[in-house]
């Protein structure tokens, strides 16, 4: 997520008092998607610059030209999705994550042995997301995204944008005020070459999967948030080495026991977040996992109070992802 944070540091008034430098924001909003940092599940980079695009000119109500931010007037406040509803809970972050570790430690490696490629299918969305080289604002657009990544870690992916959503009736008027952007699916692949980081088989203990998780950096919680959603889209991982990622959390400092919720997918799991400024701006982060198997079911950022030059409300979710499908394919 280190493209994300940069970009949020340079927006953030609080830090320097100075509004983002416009020639670079114009350079990237000129620019296809296609010839910059994809979005994160499209490569091995968290979100990418996922947040970019969203640094709509302040003051500005609306659009009336053709330009990155759509082909007509565009909320003043882009449309964000509804933050997950968490069941709140005193119990301690630790005590949940080793109890699941716990259960998921003993259970049978069921991977074949022989495979040829690591199968991923998920939903995600961010801020920033672009329809046909169109910033949409007005609507929130997932994307569906499924890669295969082989033993030697290349990879091929696809994605296709999902229908539009909306929380109300006047929502929709003002994306279909906009020109509906997004109301036909936009469909987009791409492949990478072998990397030896994704063909490499985790450890299964505590003190080796944070070695391998922190791959030679210096990691502190806000890094491993990062981390940990990039390792589970392109790792099948065995219920030893999902359990020693469980404890390696349970090991952190300031991860928080956020309870119960239901994912975008009506899920349910076991919720852990962290707040601070880890990118700039104050957010919460939070990870869910399946209290059965310890797999990460979703991801979720949201912004805390200070939205900086990013033309949301406070407390707007501004990206997500949703992880439906891991398996090995023979």
């Amino acid at each position: 997520m280190r493209d994300i944070d940069q970009v949020l540091r340079s927006m953030n008034p609080v830090r320097t008092g100075q509004p983002a430098d416009r020639s670079q924001l114009n350079e990237i909003l000129s620019s296809s998607r296609s010839a910059g940092t994809v979005r994160r599940f499209h490569t091995r980079r968290r979100w990418g610059l996922v947040i970019t695009a969203a640094a709509v000119t302040a003051g500005a109500v609306g659009y009336t030209v053709v330009d990155p931010f759509g082909v007509t007037a565009q909320p003043a406040l882009a449309v964000t999705p509804a933050p997950l509803q968490m069941h709140q809970s005193n119990r301690s972050a630790a005590d949940v994550l080793e109890e699941i570790a716990d259960r998921v430690s003993g259970q049978a490696d069921a991977r074949p042995r022989r495979w040829e490629s690591e199968h991923f299918v998920g939903e995600d969305w961010a801020l920033s997301t672009r329809i046909d080289n169109v910033q949409v604002t007005s609507a929130v657009v997932p994307e569906r995204r499924e890669t295969w990544v082989k033993p030697d870690g290349s990879s091929h992916w696809k994605v296709t944008s999902l229908p539009p959503r909306f929380q109300n009736k006047h929502q929709r008027a003002v994306w279909e005020g906009a020109g509906s952007v997004g109301e036909r699916p936009v469909r987009s692949s791409g492949t990478s070459g072998p990397d030896a980081r994704s063909a490499s088989e985790p450890p299964s203990t505590v003190e080796g999967m944070r070695a391998w998780l922190a791959n030679g950096q210096d990691m502190g919680p806000g890094l491993l948030y990062e981390v940990v959603p990039e390792r589970f889209q392109d790792h099948v991982f065995s219920p030893a080495q999902r359990a020693a990622v469980l404890r390696v959390l349970a090991s952190s400092q300031g991860i928080v026991y956020a309870g119960r919720v239901k994912d975008r997918a009506g899920r349910s799991g076991e919720a852990f977040s962290l707040t601070g400024r880890f990118g700039g701006l104050p957010n919460k982060r939070t990870l869910v996992f399946d209290p059965q198997t310890g797999s990460l079911l979703a991801s979720e950022e949201q912004l805390l109070g200070d939205a900086g030059k990013l033309h949301v409300r406070p407390y707007s979710v501004i990206q997500y992802g949703t992880f439906l499908t891991a398996e090995r394919l023979r």
